[in-house]
């Protein structure tokens, strides 16, 4: 009887995975990056963003795990590669489960599915009380966007990643319950360890809860706050107030970044730099549209921006201070790129061509 992994199949996989584990590490740590910067900061979530790539030991463990329980069956090498998902993996562990939605959004917006067009989520809710199941976490399948896939990233094009997204308490559980049940070391788990699996679960659960309901007691603290914003998050909660129809957390990062940058330390200085964007939000995203208009037309179409969110802010920032904004940019002397440096850039050149519309315009009325 053959096994469902040959003994030489297991051994040239894992020459391979250690030729090639570097292409691994290179993609976990560049998909954390991006899942930091594009979907955790700039959205102002809470949450913690880690990678990991298999080890070459750990590795050939799962496949002798699979080769002894009949789990999985691989009869080449090759097969091995197409069908194990997890060598690069990336977690999201959000401080709240609310946060999650959000999140699987964004993670949709940002990567592109391995076979081409948009990410497919696969949710992995398997709470069961009666059963004590408390496995809670979204799974993504995921690759780098073509632009990425330039210079010292070309060789990944093709490569997948995993992410999972889940609770900070839920990732507690899961990380527990995976080393004590999924690979249980002698006959596995008995009842009293199962017992105490569930109770953890059940304080997870609790604990999710709490959390959910802590932060929201902070935000009311910060709303009542004065002096200068402390970050990102108090940036958010102390101006939320004032733009009710706005999701003024999404994409806030950028906002706050141009108010650091303009040293808009409180609201008086950013109400103040903003012009009249409280009392006439609808004027703003007009703005905001025409803006769009302009990126999408001169093939700049991912600085795309959102009339619901922060963006709003952002825009009545630059159109009057754009040029402050690059100036201030270009005194801090960064070497790598933001978003916020793309957008004043931009902006700038769309003022330019409006003043050159407006005088040609003007000149025309003139001459008649």
């Amino acid at each position: 009887m053959s096994l469902p992994i040959p003994s030489e199949v297991i051994v040239e996989a894992v020459d391979r995975y250690g030729r090639e584990r570097d292409r691994y590490l290179k993609l976990a740590a560049r998909v954390a990056d991006l899942a930091s910067t594009e979907i955790v900061e700039k959205n102002a979530i809470r949450a913690q963003v880690t990678s990991r790539t298999k080890t070459i030991r750990s590795f050939e463990g799962k496949l002798n795990r699979f080769a002894k329980s009949g789990k999985k069956s691989f009869a080449s090498v090759s097969e091995v590669f197409d069908g194990i998902s997890d060598f690069a993996g990336v977690r999201i562990a959000t401080y709240r489960p609310e946060d999650q939605e959000m999140v699987r959004e964004e993670i949709c917006r940002v990567f592109r599915d391995p076979c081409g067009g948009e990410v497919v989520p696969d949710p992995k809710d398997a709470i069961d009380f009666k059963m004590a199941k408390f496995y809670r976490a979204i799974h993504f399948q995921v690759c780098l966007p073509d632009e990425e896939l330039v210079g010292d990233y070309e060789n990944l094009r093709g490569t997948s990643c995993e992410i999972q997204v889940c609770s900070m308490m839920a990732h507690v559980w899961n990380e527990i319950e995976h080393d004590i049940a999924y690979k249980p070391e002698g006959n596995g788990p008995e009842k009293v360890e199962k017992g105490l699996l569930a109770s953890l679960g059940h304080l997870t659960c609790s604990g999710d809860a709490i959390i959910t309901r802590l932060l929201e007691a902070t935000e009311l603290r910060l709303e009542q706050q004065t002096g200068d914003f402390v970050d990102v998050h108090d940036f958010v909660a102390r101006l939320r107030a004032s733009f009710p129809e706005l999701e003024l957390s999404v994409n806030a990062g950028i906002a706050f970044e141009i108010s650091q940058l303009l040293n808009l330390t409180n609201p008086g200085r950013v109400f103040a730099a903003a012009g009249a964007v409280r009392t006439d939000v609808a004027a703003v995203r007009a703005r905001l549209q025409e803006f769009n208009a302009y990126l999408q037309n001169f093939g700049s179409s991912e600085l795309q921006l959102n009339g619901r969110s922060a963006d709003v802010l952002t825009v009545a920032l630059l159109d009057r201070n754009s040029a402050a904004v690059s100036m201030a940019i270009e005194d801090r002397r960064s070497t790598r790129p933001t978003r916020a440096a793309g957008l004043a850039k931009r902006f700038r050149e769309f003022l330019a061509i409006e003043g050159d519309a407006q005088n040609t315009a003007e000149g025309s009325s003139n001459g008649g």
